[in-house]
């Protein structure tokens, strides 16, 4: 059961962090901004939810941006809307949506170093051909 619900949650993540990275970068080509995608995938393996704010482009800070609001909310408040109900309904004490919430969120996180990681790795492939 936890191996389909993490194989689950690392093809969401994946799909996710590429649907992000595609749109941002064609977002940035309509506006013919140009930006350098071996660069950016670099500084998305080094930390792929941290900003260091003098050195990251607006690019890596839109996608990072983006990446934590879908963490934030895949993997915090709909977590915690769900145990809370459920522990509403079970007559448990809110603690325990808290607690589950958490669980999953830092889940969730620990797995995006490895899905930014295989999801560079690709894109690499991708841009060498």
């Amino acid at each position: 059961m936890i191996k389909l619900f993490l194989n689950t949650t690392d093809k969401f993540l994946c799909n996710s962090v590429k649907d992000i990275f595609e749109k941002t970068e064609s977002c940035y080509k309509s506006k013919n901004i140009s930006v350098d995608i071996v660069k950016e995938l670099q500084n998305l393996e080094y930390d792929p939810i941290i900003n260091d704010s003098e050195r990251s482009s607006s690019f890596e800070k839109r996608v990072k941006f983006k990446i934590k609001m879908m963490l934030g909310i895949f993997f915090v408040a709909i977590p915690l809307f769900g145990f809370a109900f459920l522990s509403y309904m079970l007559s448990l004490e809110f603690t325990y949506a808290f607690v589950l919430t958490f669980f999953v969120a830092i889940l969730a996180t620990v797995r995006m170093d490895e899905i930014v990681m295989r999801y560079a790795n690709i894109r690499y492939s991708k841009i060498s051909y």
